[in-house]
């Protein structure tokens, strides 16, 4: 579904199922902020405040309301309610009258703190989030609280009779009809198990039946299929980026002595596992791919340069550089210089593309860290947030680099930087280039050559792969 779906016009019923507490504020104000950004907090706060001053706990709204209540966009509204209902606040249902689309909000309570911290994807998301163990541990202390071991003390707790002496047996049983009828009443009430968690992984992101094949016949299928076990291995699954047979082998390991699936135990191998691979370092979380509000492309592209702008809007950083590698796993330290360009230099995944593209062309197809930092500073001070806008300067930086080349120089961002010191020598790309490519239509012979082109360069880029392995 797209947002351009969804008009002003539209209505949309917010509607809650419990009542707001000061621990659910300070929950989505400290914990679940620093996740969804400011933006889908507010949305998440109007909808729900909106719904819980109306007696039966249900708004019901124009789109255009809401974006008179935020002050916002639908398009960024949309953007924003798809955090909400990534992270388990909110679940969306449509239904059509007539010729018009009415949406309903389900507006769900956020985890408490306990949960939240417990819960193996948010805290370590929220610790990277936060850049430092200081500020964690900071907030983990504010919701703390000391336990007092009571077990050995004596409990000498009053109990209800030895307290209210007036009521008698017989009145604390329901025994008229009007008395039964109002206490086996089976209108919902408002209210929530402390735990509840609504957020849900797409099933097509870890194949459960192919996972399930890997496992011996020793392994109790029950115990496995199981809800809260499942959703523990999607979870897993997801955080360590494991594929069906590795979660197999760690389930086997956790099950090794028992026929019961340690969680606990479960966490600690697929901790081990990852630790193997990725050292001590935590998974991270980031966007895929651009920003639905940061997209240039409103329609299908109808340019080569739009096909180039949509490609970079649409492909995750890593998934670039694996298409450069010809399929090969990309390098970790690689992976590490696209986390800090988007978490540290705030780069959105589209412009890091751009970037990296950059880089690729005018440094014989190294990704320098040095030269990336220095090149994502420049561009974090001149605010470049588009595809479109970081292609333009791109261009710019490209014909200054080719003029300080001519004078025997080189521009500043390649100063006091060795691993910049080769430049590529093969022809640049034509978005970077070429100014007749951004004409209205590009013809069959025109769209054939390019493929060809591109082709080529892969080929290119595997030969060299492959004499840089063989030396």
């Amino acid at each position: 579904m797209h947002w351009k779906e969804i008009l002003p016009s539209n209505r949309y019923i917010a509607y809650m199922s419990y009542n707001w507490n000061t621990s659910d504020h300070e929950v989505l104000t400290l914990l679940y902020q620093p996740l969804i950004g400011s933006l889908a907090y507010s949305l998440y706060m109007t909808l729900s405040l909106d719904a819980q001053r109306q007696p039966s706990k249900k708004a019901e709204r124009t789109h255009k309301t809401l974006m008179t209540y935020t002050g916002q966009h639908l398009d960024h509204i949309f953007s924003e309610r798809k955090k909400l209902e990534a992270i388990g606040l909110l679940s969306v249902y449509r239904e059509k009258i007539e010729d018009e689309f009415v949406y309903y909000y389900h507006l769900h309570p956020p985890m408490d703190a306990s949960g939240f911290f417990n819960d193996d994807l948010l805290s370590v998301f929220l610790y990277n989030k936060l850049g430092s163990k200081e500020q964690y541990r900071e907030l983990r202390q504010y919701f703390s609280v000391e336990e007092v071991n009571t077990g050995d003390l004596e409990n000498i707790t009053q109990g209800f009779n030895q307290v209210f002496t007036s009521i008698h047996p017989s009145e604390m049983r329901s025994t008229t009809p009007d008395m039964l009828e109002t206490l086996s009443s089976s209108s919902p009430l408002a209210g929530r198990k402390a735990s509840d968690s609504h957020y849900k992984f797409a099933e097509d992101d870890f194949d459960f039946q192919q996972f399930m094949s890997y496992l011996p016949s020793f392994i109790p299928k029950a115990e496995i299929e199981n809800m809260k076990n499942q959703r523990l291995i999607y979870q897993l699954a997801f955080m360590y980026k494991l594929k069906p047979e590795e979660m197999a082998h760690l389930i086997q390991d956790a099950m090794l002595h028992s026929e019961k699936l340690d969680a606990d135990q479960l966490r600690i191998q697929a901790k081990r596992r990852y630790r193997m691979n990725e050292q001590d370092e935590p998974p991270r979380l980031g966007l895929r791919i651009q920003p639905e509000e940061l997209k240039s492309q409103a329609g299908p592209p109808q340019t080569q340069e739009d096909k180039t702008i949509q490609y970079f809007e649409t492909t995750a950083p890593i998934e670039y550089l694996e298409e450069l590698s010809d399929g090969a796993r990309v390098y970790e330290g690689d992976i590490d210089i696209i986390e800090r360009l988007i978490f540290e230099y705030r780069l959105s995944p589209g412009v890091v593309n751009v970037l990296l593209d950059y880089i690729f062309m005018v440094n014989d197809k190294k990704l320098s860290k040095a030269l990336a930092f220095k090149i994502a500073g420049h561009w974090k001070r001149k605010k470049i947030k588009t595809v479109k806008e970081a292609m333009s300067l791109a261009k710019k930086e490209n014909q200054k680099r080719q003029t300080f080349q001519e004078k025997g120089d080189r521009p500043s961002y390649q100063k006091k930087s060795s691993s910049s010191a080769q430049v590529r020598k093969e022809p640049l790309p034509k978005w970077m280039t070429d100014n007749n490519w951004k004409k209205e239509e590009a013809s069959e012979q025109e769209l054939e050559k390019a493929k060809k082109e591109a082709a080529k360069y892969r080929e290119m880029l595997r030969k060299k792969k492959q004499q840089k392995e063989e030396s």
